[in-house]
């Protein structure tokens, strides 16, 4: 199978078809396309950028984590919002960002894929993408959002450390892969929710509905403190409602472990 791996030519093309205003910045390989989006914005060019790399030499994940992102077996993408206090629904983002990717591989592969909170997609109970939402000060004020998403395409070798947790689209599609449709569809679908983010119920809707966190006994972690939880709800914001020690509360920031 010769799928078509990332390409400025294809980006390019499918951008067109999707009618996408997104300006490209394409790489065969970078550092992080975060960092990529994040210079572009302190430059005053980061309106409307779209950057694409087909490699990563330092992925960045959550909490300082690197992420494992090698050439020719996924996309690895990083789109650029403007805060401007109206619009796009900036609690939501990082929840809508997971949203796209879902909505991307059921649409393509018929994928049933969950979410764990905050982000992490699930495929079989396995983490296919990564997603981390950066904000970017001006004047000491935030004036961009930097969403990066990093999918795994290609059936491959994870390293040692992710090998049982990590899957990929290859791992259950034996069809044909265009990684540049599959990377203009996450932006596309991502675009139109968050540009168009009106009715947050509908939203916390879906999130609830593809949620693999809800009713779960998970492990909370934080920058301060570890502790056990169940999960309730998920709050109007995205954060997440859980019970500990007999106390009903929400956190918006930090992870959780599932423990059963």
């Amino acid at each position: 199978m010769n799928n078509l791996l990332l390409n400025e030519r294809s980006l390019i093309y499918h951008l067109r078809q999707y009618r996408s205003k997104r300006r490209l910045h394409y790489f065969a390989e970078t550092e992080s396309t975060n960092e990529v989006a994040k210079k572009l914005c302190g430059d005053g060019k980061g309106l409307g950028a779209f950057v694409v790399s087909d490699c990563q030499t330092a992925g960045k994940g959550r909490s300082g984590r690197t992420f494992c992102s090698p050439k020719g077996t996924g996309v690895y993408i990083s789109i650029v919002y403007e805060i401007s206090g109206k619009e796009p629904n900036f609690d939501l983002l990082s929840s809508l960002a997971g949203l796209a990717v879902r909505d991307t591989l059921f649409n393509f592969f018929d994928f049933d894929c969950k979410i764990k909170w905050p982000n992490d997609i699930l495929l079989d109970g396995k983490k296919i993408c990564g997603i981390l939402c950066e904000i970017v000060n001006k004047n000491g004020k935030p004036k961009y959002a930097v969403v990066g998403i990093g999918l795994n395409i290609e059936k491959q070798e994870f390293p040692e450390e992710i090998m049982y947790t990590a899957a990929s689209i290859g791992d259950k599609y034996e069809g044909e892969l265009d990684h540049n449709e599959i990377a203009v569809d996450i932006v596309n679908n991502l675009d139109r929710d968050a540009l168009n983010a009106e009715n947050t119920g509908e939203i916390i809707n879906r999130l609830k509905m593809y949620s693999a966190s809800l009713g779960q006994i998970v492990r909370v972690i934080t920058p301060d403190s570890e502790y056990d939880a169940k999960v309730l709800d998920i709050a109007p914001d995205g954060g997440l409602v859980i019970l500990s020690d007999g106390e009903t509360k929400t956190i918006t920031s930090g992870e959780i472990v599932h423990i059963r």
